[in-house]
């Protein structure tokens, strides 16, 4: 998986009829956002049905300000310190969003927006991109694990039964031969049984 951007800086098209401000990512509703540099959390807001919907403004040492929007949930307070790593927002598609993705924004000390290119991009998603191949990685590994085990559980029933039709069947030929003057019979009886006992019991 790699990041996908659906809207970049500055582009104008039927959703962003004047040029963007930031760089949309598609992610899925609940990704976990990450703070790419050390900061202080300068704003939170919530603008319901428009524009960036839930979001959270950070503000580094170095004077800059980044933006998530779109969120689901924040999961700071006004005035945090975060470091990078930190734990600061789940995706969402809030406010007047086309689907689930997150807004990254960042404003200069000047108070300009500029394009916070891959570089802070990356920071901010590759948790959330890592943990996402980390789930479909354990679907898939518990997914072959279920069906290696049912295939085990199968084959364990296979053989169950099939011994017991051999126990069922011979050990009835085995004595009714034994009847007839076959004097083996009944101990060739004996060990389907008993083989169809030890069977079901190992398996079991």
């Amino acid at each position: 998986m790699t990041p996908r951007i659906t809207a970049r800086f500055g582009e104008v098209d039927l959703v962003h009829l004047t040029p963007h401000t930031g760089v949309d990512v598609a992610l899925p509703i609940g990704s976990k956002l990450y703070a790419p540099t050390e900061g202080i959390v300068s704003r939170i807001a919530d603008y319901g049905g428009d524009g960036l919907g839930k979001a959270v403004f950070v503000k580094t040492k170095t004077g800059y300000q980044y933006i998530l929007g779109h969120l689901s949930e924040t999961k700071v307070r006004i005035g945090d310190r975060v470091f990078s790593g930190d734990l600061i927002a789940l995706s969402g598609n809030t406010g007047n969003s086309t689907g689930p993705h997150v807004h990254i924004g960042l404003v200069n000390g000047a108070g300009a927006f500029v394009d916070p290119q891959l570089g802070i991009l990356g920071k901010v998603v590759e948790k959330a991109i890592g943990e996402a191949q980390q789930s479909v990685g354990d679907h898939a590994r518990s997914f072959t694990y279920k069906v290696l085990l049912g295939f085990l559980e199968g084959v364990r029933d296979l053989v169950v039964d099939l011994s017991y039709s051999i126990a069922l069947i011979g050990g009835g030929l085995a004595i009714i031969l034994h009847v007839a003057g076959w004097e083996k019979g009944t101990r060739w009886a004996g060990i389907l049984t008993v083989s169809y006992v030890l069977i079901k019991y190992l398996l079991g």
